[in-house]
């Protein structure tokens, strides 16, 4: 079976379609009736279970890939508020300090966005609530790295996370291309540790590549690890 993205999914009617050949990871419906009736129609089991997204804006690959990565997880709690376990708790704080929004978490957990501030802002520092610019709560652009490794350390270097040190860990040079960049680069010896990295120079970071093999992202088969077919309505 197909995972299947459901955009402008209305009442979910495609969905029930294709439900022979089709599984949702989530639907992207922002009319509240339709929301209504979606969870529904999830509640009776006339729909399969999954988040439902109010802005295709937001709903990019970081988001994408939390799902996934937590899809049982996830679509047993669809469409009804849950009480977040103290793992799930860690979990969403991990994402927040990644760079993740308390719009995209209280959608993940199925919680108000008033909810994830709450929970979020008696454990941790927030960013401040402001409504423009890279530094808020809803930002949700920027640069993207192609692969789930780089961009959650992309997120975490721009929130403050970590820091380039601009010395190379191996060779110790300093060094800078012609246009100014540091030529000290991240380098993940395992992509299922993206904030685990090494900081290299291009020339011992080659040089690392030609001597080992990095360790891959561990979990299941492509099916079970990506959206096979986006299909909707009319937005």
């Amino acid at each position: 079976m197909l995972n299947g993205l459901d955009l402008f999914s209305g009442i979910g009617g495609l969905t029930k379609a294709l439900e022979t050949w089709v599984r949702p990871v989530a639907y992207c419906e922002v009319d509240s009736y339709c929301q209504g009736v979606l969870i529904s129609r999830m509640a009776d089991g006339s729909l399969s279970k999954a988040p439902i997204w109010d802005d295709v804006r937001s709903l990019d690959k970081p988001c994408l890939d939390y799902i996934l990565s937590h899809q049982e997880e996830v679509r047993s709690m669809a469409g009804k508020l849950k009480k977040l376990t103290e793992r799930q708790v860690k979990e969403a704080i991990k994402g927040y300090q990644q760079g993740m929004s308390l719009q995209d978490l209280a959608h993940i957990y199925f919680v108000t966005r008033q909810a994830m501030w709450d929970l979020l802002r008696r454990r941790i520092s927030l960013r401040p609530q402001l409504r423009y610019g890279k530094e808020n709560h809803f930002y949700r652009g920027g640069s993207r790295a192609d692969g789930k490794a780089n961009d959650i350390l992309e997120r975490a270097m721009r929130y403050g996370k970590i820091h380039n040190p601009g010395k190379c860990s191996v060779c110790g040079t300093t060094g800078e291309f012609k246009d100014g960049r540091t030529e000290i680069q991240a380098h993940h010896p395992d992509y299922n540790k993206p904030l685990e990295i090494l900081w290299l120079c291009q020339k011992c970071h080659f040089q690392w590549h030609k001597e080992h093999v990095p360790i891959g992202r561990k979990g299941g088969t492509k099916r079970n690890s990506s959206v096979d077919i986006i299909y909707g309505g009319f937005p």
